[in-house]
């Protein structure tokens, strides 16, 4: 954007940025890990940016390496990064300033915040409200639902998953091109029951479709958030709603029962070919899968390999038992070759899936004649919620 008289100037990281600024719109874009929250949130970015307005991006990881924000700035978008501790404690501390910095530096139209798929949505929504900051308004909590893992989350998260569906406002069943047909209004039927008072829609945030852009332009309309409070004082909730919401508490990683765990490793070599990097990351990835499967048959989640392998980066990424990994290798420098990993998986051991990843990283890396060091390692004690930050180099 250009500057002009209705232009306010503000920097963060030492960056001048200029934006058009009257109210900030808060969008809060939550679901279970996997269900397609950062492509959503991207094309709601895009679509914002085609109608002239600016969009800035909050995203959270798990622990402290984070991997989504370089793919959320390639497509032009102001972000930032939450990764360091987790949902349950620091998060609070981290996103209050977070947003008030961007509040007051960035000053964009709308900021989209997406909070990890292990947290309640609602209550980031709620945290950033009694921030009470001026000129804010915030557009109804969304939860994103991955429609064609729906019977498998529900199974595996089922109570967790149902208190993400009760926190929403408008309920997104998305994928629904990897959804038979038949099916798609058995899932509709599911969460509505689950969630009355909330508006629900269905697209396919990878597809062009006029559902999707429907459900954009719809989103942030006065007309909707009129709509989602008529039905809250119309309808009642599910008769289990309050008790779900009292049973979960407030440490929303103790309550999904998913294992977690981040870890970050240097590679002791100058740079890998694309064809020798994607080789490791489909070996790594698949290795890990075929072990999940044997601690769980059924396992859901989100696990990520990136390898930055000097002059591309590799990206890996499976969700569940089910899905076949993809890879994705996009053109990006980097003078220090380095892997990370994050991984939550439901219902395992987090000792055992800490030492099965330690394990395969080394394994796999080892036979391609290539030493690594552990740079980084995020670990979470839920019980005093303490945190242990391990940054000193380790050798695997």
């Amino acid at each position: 954007m250009g500057k002009s008289g209705c232009y306010d100037a503000g920097t963060i990281n030492g960056t001048i940025i200029y934006g058009r600024f009257e109210r900030m719109k808060v969008l809060v874009v939550g679901g279970f890990l996997g269900s397609g929250k950062t492509t959503t949130i991207l094309r709601i970015g895009k679509y914002l940016g085609e109608k002239g307005q600016k969009a800035a991006i909050i995203v959270n990881e798990i622990g402290e390496i984070g991997v989504d924000a370089d793919i959320i700035s390639s497509y032009g978008f102001d972000s930032i990064e939450l990764t360091n501790g987790c949902v349950c404690c620091t998060l609070k501390r981290d996103m209050r300033y977070t947003v008030d910095e961007i509040y007051r530096k960035m000053k964009p139209d709308i900021l989209l915040v997406e909070p990890t798929g292990i947290a309640f949505p609602a209550v980031i929504k709620e945290d950033i409200m009694l921030m009470n900051l001026k000129d804010v308004e915030f557009a109804p909590l969304v939860t994103v639902i991955d429609g064609s893992r729906f019977k498998q989350i529900m199974k595996e998260t089922k109570q967790f998953s149902k208190r993400q569906i009760i926190d929403a406002e408008i309920l997104a069943i998305n994928k629904v091109d990897l959804i038979e047909d038949l099916y798609i209004p058995i899932v509709e039927s599911s969460v509505q029951q689950m969630n009355p008072q909330a508006h629900t829609v269905r697209f396919s945030a990878k597809s062009k479709d006029e559902e999707f852009a429907e459900f954009i332009s719809g989103l942030l309309s006065d007309e909707t958030s009129l709509e989602v409070d008529r039905r809250k004082g119309s309808i009642d909730k599910s008769p289990d709603a309050e008790e779900i919401i009292a049973d979960s508490g407030e440490n929303s990683i103790e309550y999904s029962k998913m294992a977690t765990y981040a870890s970050e490793y240097s590679l002791n070599h100058d740079y890998l070919e694309s064809e020798k990097a994607q080789s490791i990351v489909s070996n790594l990835m698949e290795g890990l899968k075929k072990e999940i499967i044997v601690m769980n048959p059924d396992f859901v989640g989100h696990m990520k390999v990136i390898l930055q392998a000097g002059t591309v980066n590799v990206r890996s990424s499976v969700t569940g038992a089910e899905e076949k990994p993809q890879i994705e290798t996009i053109e990006s420098y980097s003078s220090k070759p380095s892997v990370k990993i994050l991984s939550a998986i439901s219902n395992v051991s987090r000792s055992e899936l800490m030492e099965l990843v330690d394990f395969f990283v080394k394994e796999i890396f080892t036979n391609h004649g290539i030493k690594i060091v552990k740079t980084a390692v995020h670990k979470h004690n839920h019980d005093s919620h303490n945190h242990e930050n391990h940054n000193h180099p380790e050798d695997v």
